[in-house]
């Protein structure tokens, strides 16, 4: 067989070159790992410093907004008792709507059989068209006198129901704005 021959062996590192490469990898790293703990501490420092002021300033427009407990207990209060007359007031338009259109349905109803009972008692066709395009008109008038009517009381009840939630709105951007603006 032919002869192999071997590499020649690379000149081993001593071990002293050896422990001073790993004490030196581990002098770097901890350098590192030294430096990137003091990087966070100092943006974790600083974060809370900014957290504090923002809490401190959160705290101070709170606390002048609300004196104590109490206040805000009160505040509470006229909020739920503010919608509550919103929902009364609410509830009881539409009662009061629904009385009207149950009245207007009624009349209609009545009038419709009147007609009816005129349009049977026609004695000719021409009778008959000129009853028919008489009460076309009547209906129409009519119904324009209906729907305004039940608009008005529609955009009526929208103002009554949201008064109270807007009384509270407003006393609420006061009471945030008032300490700011000092």
């Amino acid at each position: 067989m032919a002869d192999v021959k071997k590499p020649a062996a690379a000149s081993k590192p001593q071990p002293s070159q050896v422990e001073a490469a790993v004490a030196a990898g581990k002098e770097t790293v901890q350098t590192v790992v030294k430096a990137g703990a003091d990087v966070a501490a100092k943006g974790v420092e600083k974060a809370v410093a900014m957290s504090q002021e923002h809490v401190a300033a959160v705290v101070k427009a709170g606390g002048e907004a609300f004196k104590n407990y109490e206040d805000v207990v009160a505040y509470n209060k006229d909020n739920v008792d503010a919608l509550m007359k919103s929902n009364s007031i609410f509830v009881k338009g539409v009662q009061d709507m629904n009385k009207v259109l149950f009245g207007l349905a009624q009349k209609n109803m009545e009038d419709s059989v009147n007609a009816t009972k005129k349009l049977f008692g026609c004695k000719s066709v021409n009778e008959m068209v000129q009853l028919q395009g008489e009460i076309l008109k009547a209906n129409y008038a009519k119904t324009l006198d209906e729907s305004r009517k039940i608009s008005d009381m529609a955009v009526k009840l929208a103002e009554e129901t949201s008064a109270p939630i807007t009384d509270r709105l407003s006393v609420a951007v006061e009471k945030v704005t008032k300490p700011l603006a000092a």
